[in-house]
């Protein structure tokens, strides 16, 4: 279905506790059928590489939380086996890690950009020994404000996504990566609508279930796709003009179910998905310093159903085309 729409990049989450349940004990089968499907498809693959193993975490780690390794070291030595495995194959880029300023996908620990760094550099280091000509994407940061809620482990929930990138930059990012991972949420927002005007924009378009911090008068920049993405890349220019920025994962939800934290999806319908998809691309392409965006999701209403990630999917649970998919389908490539 990605070729029949003309695109030629897919993005997969590798899940290491998933391929090294015990230490050395490398299960690579799912992942070679994968790779060999898109050798054979002319398919590029970004891997996104997360969630430690057991043995692999710190002591007395939180079982409901994935999070990192306590040694960078021993991701790095699994990001050499992946580079290593598939160099010169399907799989062009790596991504380093998911979304480390939010406390669920960073083993509710605290947030720190200096502990991320480590491991970024150990495992940037050890995928350009083992395959230079592979793609070094950092983790792509949730966009979100401060959330100072304490958590168990003495972190809080988030840290604002900017913030958190600016310290990443003066840390040295620039010369460990070749693209900066972003997740610039849809959110109920059309791509065009820019912070702090959104409010007037979205008011037009329907925002019964979610006013993204209207109400209150008290709009963010997170909201906003546009902002986000050119707050990243306002960021990164101050250190690396050249240096291009990665939607690895963005998209507009559409359900009528309601989902705690996603109400925004009732908000849109399959015709706003489809058209605010397509401009996002097209806004995109205009700017000039973005690598190929990769649309979150394809098929999660086929393979998640129930579970709110499905809502952003533009097939049906059937596999038939929803309105996006077929606008992707005839937007010139």
């Amino acid at each position: 279905m990605t070729k029949r729409m003309e695109f030629d990049w897919m993005k997969q989450q590798i899940r290491w506790k998933e391929i090294e349940p015990q230490k050395g004990n490398l299960q690579w089968e799912r992942v070679d059928a994968l790779v060999d499907e898109a050798d054979n498809q002319n398919i590029s693959l970004l891997f996104s590489v997360v969630k430690a193993p057991d043995w692999a975490r710190e002591a007395g780690f939180e079982t409901s939380y994935p999070g990192p390794p306590e040694n960078p070291a021993d991701y790095a030595a699994f990001v050499t086996q992946l580079a290593s495995r598939y160099c010169g194959r399907a799989v062009k880029a790596i991504e380093v890690w998911n979304e480390q300023n939010l406390h669920h996908e960073w083993g509710n620990l605290p947030l720190d950009p200096a502990v991320y760094m480590k491991l970024l550099i150990a495992a940037s280091t050890a995928i350009r020994k083992a395959c230079p000509s592979m793609s070094i994407i950092s983790g792509a940061l949730t966009p979100t404000g401060d959330n100072g809620a304490p958590k168990s482990r003495g972190g809080t929930a988030a840290v604002d996504d900017i913030t958190y990138l600016t310290r990443m930059l003066q840390l040295g990012l620039i010369s460990y990566v070749d693209a900066v991972g972003a997740h610039p949420s849809g959110y109920n927002v059309p791509p065009s609508a820019k912070y702090p005007t959104y409010c007037s924009v979205i008011a037009q378009t329907g925002m019964a279930h979610f006013g993204s911090g209207c109400d209150a008068n008290n709009p963010h920049r997170s909201f906003s796709f546009r902002s986000t993405m050119e707050s990243y890349r306002e960021a990164v220019a101050r250190y690396d003009s050249g240096m291009p920025i990665w939607p690895t994962e963005f998209g507009w939800a559409v359900s009528s179910k309601v989902y705690s934290g996603y109400e925004y999806a009732q908000d849109n319908d399959y015709n706003e998905q489809a058209r605010w998809t397509v401009e996002a691309y097209r806004t995109m392409n205009d700017w000039g310093w973005v690598s190929a965006p990769i649309l979150w999701n394809l098929n999660f209403r086929v393979i998640a159903p129930g579970k709110e990630t499905e809502q952003f999917g533009i097939i049906d649970p059937n596999g038939a085309p929803l309105p996006a998919y077929n606008a992707l389908k005839a937007m010139p490539k």
